[in-house]
């Protein structure tokens, strides 16, 4: 009986929206910068993700990636655009809605850093869940400026893992207990 009110505690923490002020004071600290548009080598990076809530895809990736890439979005790692294409199509049929958007972009030469925010809404066990997180991409071009080195850096636990039963309020449990020192 102790374990099934353990388990049942867990499963309610784990549905909860956690509201967080956290983004709201990152972005007051560092706002979107208000020339992203000058830079025209990530604008079919920006549009691929914009698609990703109801748009198709398919002649977008390939305008944006390269054949034979290696992508990290700290869920998976994908080395060729095809793979990449089924994964990016599997993530449209798993969200409600996306936001992306740019807070930032660094160019320098081969490389480009986008700062970014994302919201997304998706449903866990019946539930709508709105998610919004903070990320930057590394992005490497090649010299058809098509992107052959996608690594994210994101909170996937702010994201995504927090909203999962069980597992959410476990991380968000070792979280809290981290944060009271």
């Amino acid at each position: 009986m102790k374990y099934c009110l353990v388990l049942c505690c867990l499963l309610i923490t784990a549905c909860s929206h956690v509201e967080s002020s956290s983004i709201q004071e990152y972005l007051a600290l560092a706002p979107a910068e208000q020339d992203i548009q000058a830079n025209q080598r990530i604008q079919a990076f920006i549009k691929l993700y914009d698609l990703l809530d109801s748009g198709s895809i398919d002649e977008q990736i390939a305008k944006t990636y390269a054949e034979k890439i290696f992508f990290n979005d700290t869920l998976v790692t994908i080395h060729d655009r095809e793979n990449l294409l089924k994964y990016l199509k599997q993530t449209q049929q798993n969200i409600d809605t996306m936001k992306f958007v740019v807070l930032s972009v660094q160019d320098n030469g081969k490389d480009a850093y986008v700062r970014w925010l994302m919201k997304t809404r998706f449903k866990v066990i019946g539930q709508d869940v709105d998610s919004q997180s903070i990320g930057l991409s590394h992005l490497r071009f090649n010299a058809d400026n098509q992107i052959i080195m996608h690594q994210d850096y994101w909170d996937s636990m702010q994201g995504f893992y927090q909203h999962l039963p069980i597992i959410g309020g476990v991380l968000r449990w070792i979280k809290n207990s981290a944060s009271n020192y």
